[in-house]
């Protein structure tokens, strides 16, 4: 019986301390990856001429670019592109990519369709 009281409470112990990490981290999902050292990662990844910044062609060859042209058609890459050169030199650098993305007005980014938000319909 002893031994019976002694494994239920080990398992209960056990359950209640991975309930209270399972609550700590609730709501904060994946554990957040610094933008600097996802666009160095990127840079590294795609960047075959070896210049430290990503040219339109090369960032095309990215994973989800195949994924952007079926959802946004031929152009979509483009844009994206645009959307990010922020100096418009046709090269993605470390900063440009690390930099928030922000959606085309009438995307349905942030705040609804259009652009807007509700309070505002």
């Amino acid at each position: 019986m002893k031994k019976f009281l002694v494994i239920a409470a080990t398992i209960a112990l056990g359950l209640s301390f991975s309930f209270a990490e399972g609550e700590g981290a609730k709501g904060k999902g994946k554990t957040p990856v610094d933008p600097a050292k996802k666009a160095e990662a990127l840079i590294k990844q795609l960047d075959k001429d070896g210049n430290g910044t990503l040219s339109k062609e090369e960032y095309a060859t990215a994973p989800w670019a195949a994924k952007a042209k079926e959802k946004g058609g031929e152009g979509a890459i483009d844009k994206i592109f645009a959307s990010r050169d922020k100096n418009k030199d046709g090269q993605l650098d470390k900063d440009e990519l690390a930099a928030p993305r922000q959606h085309a007005p009438g995307k349905g980014g942030k705040g609804g369709k259009g652009g807007k938000s509700k309070a505002a319909n």
